[in-house]
């Protein structure tokens, strides 16, 4: 019966990998040890880990909390009303152009 041998083999393989899926399970990612060591001998808490992955020293690595976000669009070019400017960031090539030609910034407000 070539069909029983076969599916004994079969699952003889299948719980050979189960074990090894065990053992890598339970076995620790390399530096791990010695991260703890250095965590033990400088008196490091995790805050102080944070602290160097987020950034460094005091806020370095801090992002505005409005970064991302949508605004209304506060100015508009009157020539072309699809270019708005929501006053963040670099101004637009139009408005800059439109004050060094003598205009107001107000005169581009929504």
């Amino acid at each position: 019966m070539p069909r029983t041998a076969s599916l004994t083999s079969i699952e003889a393989k299948i719980r050979e990998l189960q074990a090894k899926a065990e053992a890598l399970k339970k076995f620790e990612k390399p530096g791990i040890k010695q991260l703890r060591t250095v965590l033990r001998k400088y008196k490091l808490s995790m805050a102080d880990v944070k602290l160097a992955i987020n950034g460094g020293a005091g806020g370095a690595g801090r992002r505005s909390t409005l970064k991302g976000r949508k605004l209304k669009a506060k100015y508009r070019n009157p020539a072309d009303k699809s270019q708005t400017w929501a006053g963040r960031g670099i101004r637009p090539k139009w408005l800059t152009a439109a004050l060094k030609g003598g205009k107001k910034l107000e005169d581009f407000a929504v």
